[in-house]
């Protein structure tokens, strides 16, 4: 296999990709003869006791983003991953689709690192498409502010049972100019159920503790008739709680046919689908 690759681009590893027709799956895996610089050095003691490694994959398209990631490996100097990662791309969206490939460490307190990415235009890609490429993968570059921070949910109707399901999975980045004593305080999701502009029902979920970037991994299950379910929508709120237990808003995001951008698309998407989770990333604003 010949190596593919940017000259000039700054390295900090290899990875190779199998990218099949449509780009409906991707195949990453690290080179046998050279480790990632990141990893190589001192791999005992507790610089590296714990720590693993993943690749993370993020599709965006005029539809908007999905991710999909690895399982997470122990760090060691040759990380090798024989996996699948799954993205629901049409071949009408591939010209406008971009691939970010990014490989990341996690620790054993649970932080995560960016070691090194990979961004590939489909665009350009279609003559790779059911083969296998070395690419150098460029330093990380600083994750954006995102505002309020982003929220990373599933959603799935079942049309036998009438359920709409909703799994709050993680947020990152949150943030308040306003508030920013509760940065790191406890935070938990609201999330409500409508039918045009009535409020059917709400739950919440558990508190995440202290955590900036918190994790849920929890669903939510609301029973909404199938003949409803394209006039009613689902409404988050990130709430953080104050030593005095009062809740405080956080950011906002809201999910149906009545809003525009990804939310919406998202909506459409599990419409679409029925029994499929599909999960996207969205902006929380006020």
């Amino acid at each position: 296999m010949s190596p593919w690759r940017k000259e000039g681009s700054s390295c900090c590893g290899e990875g190779s990709k199998i990218l099949h027709r449509y780009f409906r799956a991707v195949f990453c895996e690290s080179p046998h003869d050279q480790p990632f610089p990141a990893m190589h050095g001192r791999m005992s003691g507790d610089q590296d006791a714990g720590c693993h490694c993943y690749i993370l994959g993020t599709l965006e398209n005029k539809t908007g983003i999905a991710e999909a990631q690895t399982e997470l490996k122990k760090k060691v100097l040759h990380t090798v991953w024989e996996e699948v990662l799954r993205f629901p791309l049409t071949e009408e969206e591939l010209p406008a689709g971009t691939l970010t490939l990014t490989l990341r460490n996690c620790d054993k307190f649970s932080r995560h690192s960016i070691v090194g990415e990979l961004k590939l235009n489909l665009a350009e890609m279609k003559e790779s498409f059911g083969k296998a490429q070395w690419e150098r993968l460029k330093s990380p570059e600083k994750e954006p502010s995102t505002g309020h921070g982003e929220v990373l949910l599933s959603i799935s109707y079942l049309p036998a049972a009438n359920r709409l399901l909703v799994v709050i999975i993680k947020a990152k980045n949150l943030h308040s100019k306003q508030l920013k004593d509760l940065l790191g305080s406890d935070v938990s999701v609201k999330v409500t159920l409508r039918h045009q502009s009535l409020k059917l029902k709400k739950k919440q979920t558990k508190r995440a503790k202290h955590k900036i970037n918190p994790v849920w991994n929890e669903m939510i299950m609301f029973e909404v008739p199938h003949e409803l379910l394209r006039a009613s929508s689902v409404e988050l709120e990130m709430l953080s709680q104050d030593g005095a237990g009062q809740s405080h808003v956080l950011g906002k995001c809201s999910l149906g046919l009545h809003v525009t951008g990804t939310e919406r698309n998202h909506w459409e998407e599990m419409l679409r689908n029925p029994r499929r989770q599909i999960a996207m990333w969205h902006q929380l604003h006020m």
